[in-house]
């Protein structure tokens, strides 16, 4: 089953806009390149994972087993993109504010560090404002 997109949501954090692609499945994802862009990493090698090393201890072991699901490729406008779904996107933005409140951040991820508390700042809301709609009299 060919992957596209069907709607696109900007996420603005900050200054910073992200785009948020809701793909024909239903699941959500983030452009690869975007992440690359937060974290500083060279585009000569587009592992994500050997530019995430300094999270392995604040990622879950089956998470770091598994690797980050980078296979997701879908259609947009025609051209191939490559994408990180939103749960591991959201699991990155958590062990980022986790290693950054133990001081174990190196100074490039200081853009990634803020980035990722606003990401999951706007990610509370949302599950508050979904909560909300679904269940208006509780």
């Amino acid at each position: 089953m060919e992957l596209y997109n069907v709607n696109d949501e900007v996420i603005l954090l900050g200054d910073f806009e992200f785009i948020c692609y809701t793909l024909n499945t239903g699941e959500k994802v983030f452009q690869h390149t975007r992440i690359l862009n937060i974290i500083m990493a060279d585009y000569s090698n587009q592992n994500l994972h050997k530019h995430l090393a300094v999270l392995i201890p604040y990622l879950p072991f089956l998470f770091i087993q598994r690797k980050i699901r980078l296979s997701i490729v879908f259609n947009k406008n025609g051209l191939k993109t490559r994408a990180i779904s939103y749960a591991d996107f959201k699991l990155i933005c958590e062990a980022f504010t986790k290693a950054d409140k133990d001081g174990q951040l190196e100074p490039k991820f200081f853009l990634a560090a803020i980035l990722s508390k606003l990401f999951l700042n706007y990610d509370r809301e949302r599950l508050v404002s979904d909560t909300a709609v679904a269940q208006p009299f509780k």
